[in-house]
């Protein structure tokens, strides 16, 4: 695996009288056995010494469940229904995370490749400067160095309102005053390498599973929690490197059935009642037209 970059220096004095945050990683998956165990192959690596794993499963029919529980027996698996997608599966994870009395949430999907430092890294930064909400950098496996997303900046009035900062950058040709920064305040991030603050959670709620079940419900609960006054940050020095490609989101245009999906599935990124419950809740109301005009000279663009 590709390095990471190097991050903050922690002191062992201040390693070892410092009390160490419990933080538990919420993992939602459904029939992805393989990436799954790869995941949680690096997750037990790693070398922050109070981490619980909660993988939830979407009733997968591959032999996640028991091949979890057979290599990686201390992990917590629980059950999500079919239909609870992202949001209803993470929101599980959540709950269990926060009766159990963690101190952090780490939001993470299964397909993300970290090193073993990672979550101690991410810890240090956040308790260094006070993050309630710390995105990682997130780079392409296919290939290190090329930035997927680092934030998401909101730009109304354009096709494309939710822009991942920084998307398809390479590290090289980061601004000077980016690439040098522990943090960087952001409007929204990707819910993949999310490390939280349980009380942030109290304050603002859980992600919306009903209006956003998949897509977006992880910018929108970030959106909502810097309404109510907390700030977000992400960090460019600790790097989630991310397996995925482009052609994975590629909506099936070319049928009726297709246009179904596309605008009527949750697990569609232009799903209507997602894409409303955004505009509606975060848009300012003298762009929401333009917005949505915007929006629909994309669609018409797009590849049939």
């Amino acid at each position: 695996m590709p390095s990471a970059p190097a991050g903050p220096a922690v002191s062992s004095a201040t390693a070892a009288t410092a009390t160490v945050p419990m933080v538990t990683a919420v993992v939602p998956t459904r029939n992805r056995r393989e990436l799954t165990l790869r995941f949680l192959a690096r997750m037990a690596a790693q070398t922050h010494p109070a981490l619980r794993l909660v993988v939830v499963d979407a009733n997968s029919s591959d032999g996640t469940v028991a091949a979890i529980r057979r290599q990686h027996p201390q992990v917590t698996v629980l059950e999500a229904g079919d239909r609870e997608f992202w949001a209803g599966a993470t929101n599980r994870g959540v709950r269990q995370a926060l009766a159990a009395g963690t101190d952090y949430v780490l939001t993470i999907n299964d397909d993300a490749i970290v090193a073993a430092d990672y979550v101690a890294r991410m810890v240090a930064l956040a308790r260094c400067h006070g993050c309630a909400i710390l995105g990682s950098r997130i780079d392409l496996l296919a290939e290190p160095g090329r930035i997927w997303a680092l934030g998401t900046r909101t730009e109304w009035g354009t096709e494309r309102f939710l822009r991942l900062a920084h998307h398809d950058q390479l590290e090289s040709e980061l601004e000077p005053a980016v690439a040098g920064a522990e943090v960087l305040e952001a409007e929204a991030m990707p819910g993949n390498g999310v490390l939280i603050r349980a009380d942030v959670f109290r304050r603002v709620g859980l992600y919306d599973a009903f209006w956003l079940p998949h897509y977006h419900a992880d910018s929108e609960w970030v959106m909502r929690a810097v309404r109510r006054g907390l700030t977000a940050r992400v960090t460019p020095r600790v790097v989630l490197f991310n397996d995925f490609h482009d052609d994975q989101k590629r909506l099936p245009l070319d049928s009726a059935g297709g246009l179904l999906f596309t605008f009527l599935h949750p697990k569609s990124h232009l799903y209507l009642p997602a894409v409303a419950a955004i505009l509606w809740r975060h848009c300012p109301p003298r762009r929401r037209w333009s917005t949505l005009q915007a929006l629909g000279r994309r669609f018409l663009r797009m590849k049939r």
